[in-house]
C-alpha cells in the first residue's frame, strides 16, 4: 500500500508514467529510498532554516528561497544518482546494460522529485515557522 502510494506520487497518478523505467522502479522498491532520503533532506534543511539559521539577516523571502533551492538541488541529485546506482546493479546482474532511455526517465523523475521536495518544503515552512523567532514571517 505506502509503495503504491509513494509511487503515484512520483509518477503523477499516471501523467509521468515512464514505461520500462516506472516498470523497474516499483517492481523493485526504489521509489522508496528516494523518497525517505528525500523526505528527511526536506526536513533538515527547513528545520535548520527556522530554528538553527534564525537570524535577521537571514529573515528573508531570498534566503528562505534559496533554501528552497537547494533541497531541490540536493534532492535532484539524490534522486538521480539513487535510481542511476540502483538500476546500473539491477541491470548488470543479469548481465544487460541499462537501456539508453532511463537517462531521460532519471532526469525527468529527478525533476518530479524536486518539485515534490518544494512543495513539502513549503508545507513544513507553513507549520513551523510560528515558533522561530525572527523568521516567523518567511515566506509570508
Amino acid at each position: 500500500m505506502l509503495k503504491d502510494l509513494i509511487a503515484n506520487f512520483y509518477e503523477l497518478w499516471g501523467g509521468a508514467y515512464l514505461g520500462d523505467f516506472s516498470e523497474q522502479m516499483y517492481s523493485n522498491d526504489l521509489y522508496f529510498s528516494v523518497a525517505l532520503y528525500s523526505v528527511i533532506v526536506a526536513l533538515i534543511l527547513t528545520i535548520a532554516y527556522y530554528y538553527v539559521v534564525d537570524r535577521p539577516g537571514t529573515a528573508k523571502l531570498s534566503i528562505w528561497s534559496l533554501n528552497l533551492l537547494m533541497g531541490a538541488i540536493i534532492n535532484f541529485i539524490i534522486a538521480f544518482v539513487s535510481a542511476n546506482n540502483d538500476l546500473t546493479d539491477i541491470f548488470a546482474s543479469v548481465g544487460e546494460p541499462i537501456p539508453a532511455s532511463f537517462t531521460s526517465d532519471m532526469i525527468v523523475f529527478s525533476i518530479i522529485n524536486s518539485m515534490w521536495t518544494v512543495l513539502l518544503m513549503f508545507l513544513v515552512s507553513i507549520m513551523i515557522k510560528w515558533k522561530s523567532t525572527n523568521s516567523s514571517y518567511v515566506p509570508f
